[in-house]
């Protein structure tokens, strides 16, 4: 039964990564929260609902269609939201996340209702697969390895590639970067667009199990941001790795203590490390030269 717990938890823990990945992404480039980043995914979750249920795609059409989706959802919200808010103070750009987050969820409560609606996946019906003995859904093996996917690519992109450098250039000091000709507004466009994109991939993979409607990715969001602060907000690898402990400690808390103790337990996580270690198990003190 713990191993079933364990591979439940890092499944739900590679679903939280992905979300917090993509908090991280905008966060570390741009040095926003951005709070609708649920509600994003959550649109461009319905937005694959529809190539499925009123355009006719299948599965494996109407994804990718709406995972691109997704990546300019977060380009647009960039130029139109973000863009004229860059020089002010980034409390205003935090402010403007959360009022974003009430619109999405508005706009997509109008288009497309507050029912639930079941969203197909292709690995609903597949036969679980045997790892030793321990009978393992095929839809939490994809999830795990779409979490491990993601992180190992945008880790390799940002260290690697001439684009995530210019990205971690603008992030790490972005007078400097301009100097040399990255534009800030630009690294912000693709860190956005990057946030939606992932965002995206996790909505659609969650969606079979929680039922899609509007309120899909609020659990998700606070327990990607818990997952953050547990890793650290400015570590990728810190935050996949914060958001499996999180998933599995749920698990395991909700099976042997309490189902809603389980749920309780993101939050007493999150103020214990908040006392303990503010920057993360894995994160570093971002010191401010003044």
């Amino acid at each position: 039964m713990i191993a079933n717990l364990i591979v439940g938890g890092l499944a739900a823990g590679c679903l939280y990564a992905m979300v917090g990945i993509a908090i991280v992404v905008v966060l570390n480039i741009t040095d926003i929260a951005n709070f609708a980043q649920g509600e994003m995914a959550m649109v461009t979750t319905f937005f694959a609902y529809w190539l499925l249920d009123s355009v006719g795609l299948t599965w494996w059409q109407a994804v990718p269609v709406a995972i691109l989706f997704g990546m300019v959802q977060g380009i647009v919200i960039q130029q139109v939201v973000i863009r004229p808010l860059i020089g002010s103070p980034v409390l205003s750009a935090i402010i403007a996340t959360l009022g974003l987050n009430i619109v999405l969820n508005s706009v997509a409560g109008l288009i497309w209702g507050h029912q639930t609606y079941t969203f197909p996946s292709p690995f609903a019906f597949s036969a679980p697969l045997m790892i030793g003995s321990v009978p393992v859904p095929v839809a939490s093996v994809v999830s795990i390895l779409a979490g491990l996917a993601i992180v190992v690519a945008m880790t390799w992109f940002l260290r690697f590639t001439w684009i995530g450098l210019g990205l971690r250039a603008a992030s790490q000091n972005p007078t400097v970067a301009r100097m040399m000709g990255v534009s800030i507004s630009r690294t912000s466009a693709i860190a956005w667009g990057l946030g939606g994109l992932i965002g995206g991939i996790a909505g659609i993979l969650v969606a079979p199990s929680l039922f899609l409607d509007t309120n899909l990715m609020g659990a998700l969001l606070i327990k990607a941001f818990a997952g953050g602060v547990l890793g650290g907000l400015h570590s990728l690898i810190g935050v996949f790795l914060g958001c499996l402990a999180l998933g599995i400690a749920e698990n395991l808390v909700g099976a042997y203590v309490s189902p809603a103790f389980g749920e309780a337990i993101t939050f007493i996580i999150i103020i214990a490390v908040l006392i303990v270690r503010p920057e993360g198990v894995f994160g570093r003190v971002k010191v401010r030269k003044v």
